[in-house]
């Protein structure tokens, strides 16, 4: 559609140009208003020409690229190259669980790390008779007799990916036996939570006959396809289409909530519209027992908690590295009913690796908990590993916190850690570092380095007199509500001066280049064009502010605004055509508009969503809340003023024009309706971005510190990301990543410091025996 509206476009405006480069190449005229323009028309009818031959020849690839891959699905060489992918994603997965990263670090033999896996299975056929399965019993046999279409049902911990990973990894030795046999794609449902699966819109390439959650659903599918395993979307609808694959899903209970009850009818329309001969889905049993429609397969797979007697030989196993863990927990009943999953067996093994029963505390069942993964993060972050960069427990518990915090919150893939701040993803979070940073340096650099920018582009092109006039006018700017600062009365503790330095910078570049580029866009125009379009978009926005005001308090509210549109459109006409240069008075109203709208967006930056207003810890009302600003944006004006005049700008006598447009461009611009929503939120996300690097609530370098936190078995390798994107990461369990969301990162780092003490002391008195 977008490329059928450019190639319209581009006919259109050629069928206008082409007449007049004609004419004026067979000497004929053109209207007077053009004149200045004629040089352009050829290149013009150039480009649009090219713009339009390019757009058809990309649809018309695309459409033909769609039919090659179409008819390319049956190479020979894409199944087993796809197996191969499939297999290498399936070992990293492994590789990266925590069962596999726990066997390592005691040095376990192969068949001890299987004895936890989740094979104490229940089955319960749809209308059969339940049966179980014990240990060496295959999960590749129990599809076969569900079908191949199989629920796994288990509490959180329980196993439930590691046993999709073994049915997976059956098989694809399966497949490879056997040409007919489907291709196992294991895919993450958390990532629909954010694939727009609420959208009204339908992708562009979806199969008209399905229903547009379907469609949303599969062009979601295939998206994971070609990021996971690299089947190309083409090949992969047309296996999806032909049942060459088996739809391994995992966790429908960690889809968000709002698009998990759609789930089950987007399946079943799925399994009706595609052959999907195979399909297997995990999800927890309580949030499983809550969905108001369940799915329809053949079978359930439940399985049960672990027992007394395989923890036992578990430990047994392992030897003594286990001992004071086992004997803390025959000793302490409570500590039974933290154990009954392979997950916490394997945090606990990892956790208490060599330590001695007194370490592990008494208590409740949730205060083991929090204390064992307490002392799980502080063991693993405190051992050494070569070859990996070095955080400070601050910075490495306080980023994993943020990260955990931005996973739970359901913006975007629920499982993968962000790439960059998501959207709101600061809201909730409680950081009074970050705030008072925010309040106390940032905003006030910001918004005292836009002002700089400006003032330095007016004394540029106007000369140093009109910049100081538009350093008043911003001085005043920052006076008019609303006042959205907030003055702490403690100061922040992070060094000021160079992120104050930074920001300012930032602005004042910001100022000076959207300043120059608007004057510059506005000299290519003709006068009049120049003024019309100021003309038409202030009354425009005037005349909607009037309208949205229908309540009887606004009235006198009204009668003002309506006053200074006609104020605004009487001043402007009459300077207009009055002035000795028109040019100069439309470049300073530019000015003047981007100065105010500039001023307008900074002040209305989200930066209050941190904490409430408290008296006992800021300024609320009084000169130090409201002259906070003026030292900032004073101090940057008059350094601005100074460097234009060592640049050589003029300081003469400024035309009445200038001042004149200045002051009407702020004055239309105060008319205006365009919050600029979008342009805020993206401003405050980066600025908080740098807040919270300054702050250690991130890292600076984002690849290295997941490589570092993957090193220490908090994080786990889980693929390939997109073009450009490197490596992808996640939490190596939702419930390790939801004890670091519900933590205090800070009292945690300094139990990683005494932790790593602690081995720092071990390791010297075993040096020096």
């Amino acid at each position: 559609m977008l490329r059928a509206i450019v190639i319209v476009l581009t006919i259109s405006l050629t069928l206008v140009l082409l007449p007049i480069a004609i004419n004026v190449a067979t000497g004929g005229t053109v209207p007077v208003i053009l004149e200045r323009y004629v040089g352009w028309a050829w290149p013009a009818i150039g480009l649009l020409w090219v713009i339009a031959i390019v757009t058809g020849l990309v649809e018309v690839r695309s459409r033909r690229t769609g039919a090659q891959w179409a008819r390319s699905a049956d190479q020979p060489r894409n199944r087993p190259n796809a197996l191969d992918r499939v297999e290498r994603y399936l070992d990293g997965r492994f590789a990266g669980s925590l069962a596999s990263r726990t066997r390592l670090a005691l040095d376990l033999d192969e068949r001890v790390g299987a004895g936890l896996h989740p094979y104490d299975l229940l089955v319960r056929p749809l209308g059969g008779i339940d049966s179980q399965v014990r240990e060496g019993g295959e999960i590749g046999t129990v599809f076969d007799e569900l079908q191949d279409s199989m629920l796994i049902l288990g509490a959180p911990g329980a196993g439930k990916t590691t046993l999709l990973l073994d049915l997976a990894r059956s098989l694809v030795a399966h497949a490879r036996n056997d040409r007919e046999r489907p291709i196992p794609v294991l895919v993450d449902l958390a990532g629909w939570a954010g694939s727009g699966a609420s959208q009204a819109g339908r992708p562009e390439d979806d199969d008209p006959a399905d229903s547009t959650q379907l469609a949303v659903f599969v062009h979601w599918l295939l998206g994971e396809l070609t990021s996971r395993y690299q089947i190309p979307a083409p090949v992969g609808r047309v296996w999806l289409r032909n049942g060459q694959l088996a739809l391994l899903l995992d966790g429908l209970d960690e889809v968000a909530i709002g698009h998990r009850d759609r789930l089950a009818p987007v399946l079943e329309e799925l399994r009706r519209r595609y052959m999907i001969t195979q399909l297997a889905v995990t999800c927890r049993t309580q949030d499983y027992e809550r969905l108001p429609q369940q799915l329809r397969l053949y079978g359930t797979v439940g399985i049960r908690p672990l027992s007394r007697r395989r923890v036992l030989d578990y430990f047994a196993a392992v030897g003594p590295e286990l001992a004071g863990a086992r004997a803390a927990i025959e000793q302490d009943e409570d500590l039974w009913g933290l154990v009954d999953s392979p997950l916490m067996l394997n945090v606990m093994a990892l956790a208490y690796q060599g330590r001695d029963a007194r370490d592990i505390v008494a208590g409740d069942v949730a205060d083991h908990r929090r204390e064992l993964f307490d002392t799980y993060v502080s063991e693993v972050l405190a051992r050494r590993r070569p070859a990996t960069g070095r955080y400070s427990s601050r910075t490495t518990m306080r980023s994993l916190w943020c990260l955990a915090r931005w996973t739970r919150m359901g913006e975007g893939d629920r499982i993968a850690l962000p790439r960059r701040l998501p959207p709101g993803g600061w809201y909730g979070m409680s950081l009074p570092e970050v705030s008072q940073l925010g309040h106390m340096i940032c905003l006030p650099a910001l918004l005292a380095g836009f002002v700089g920018g400006v003032t330095l582009a007016v004394a540029a092109l106007f000369g140093v007199p009109a910049g100081f006039g538009f350093g008043l006018i911003g001085l005043i700017l920052v006076h008019l509500p609303p006042r959205t600062w907030r003055v702490f009365r403690r100061r922040p503790e992070q060094p000021r001066a160079l992120i104050a330095a930074l920001v300012i910078s930032l602005g004042a570049i910001v100022g000076l280049v959207f300043g120059l580029a608007a004057v510059g866009t506005v000299t290519l125009l003709p006068t009049w064009l120049g003024l019309g379009l100021l003309a038409v978009g202030a009354g425009v926005a005037y005349l909607k502010e009037l309208a949205e005001m229908t309540r009887p308090t606004q009235r006198w509210r009204r009668r003002l605004l309506g006053l200074r549109l006609v104020v605004v459109g009487l001043v402007g006409a009459l300077a207009a055509s009055r002035a000795p240069s028109p040019d100069s008075f439309v470049q300073a109203c530019v000015l003047g508009l981007i100065g105010v709208e500039g001023v307008r967006l900074i002040k209305r930056l989200p930066m209050d969503q941190l904490e409430r207003r408290d008296s006992s810890r800021e300024y609320v009302d009084g000169p130090r809340f409201r002259w906070r600003m003026d030292p900032w944006v004073g101090a940057t004006a008059l350094g601005s003023l100074l460097i234009a005049t060592v640049l050589g700008a003029s300081a003469g006598v400024t035309g009445p024009e200038q001042l004149l447009g200045l002051l009407l461009g702020v004055m239309a611009g105060q008319g205006w309706d365009s919050r600029g929503h979008r342009i805020a939120e993206t401003v405050s996300r980066l600025l908080h971005g740098l807040m919270l690097r300054w702050t250690s609530y991130l890292p600076w370098r984002r690849r290295a510190f997941l490589q570092y936190a993957a090193d220490r078995h908090v994080l786990a390798r889980t693929g390939q990301g997109r073009r450009f994107e490197g490596e992808q990461y996640a939490f190596i369990h939702l419930l390790v990543r939801d004890h670091l969301a519900e933590c205090d990162p800070d009292t945690l780092a300094a139990k990683v410091d005494r932790r790593k003490a602690a081995r720092g002391s071990r390791a010297g008195l075993t040096r020096s025996h």
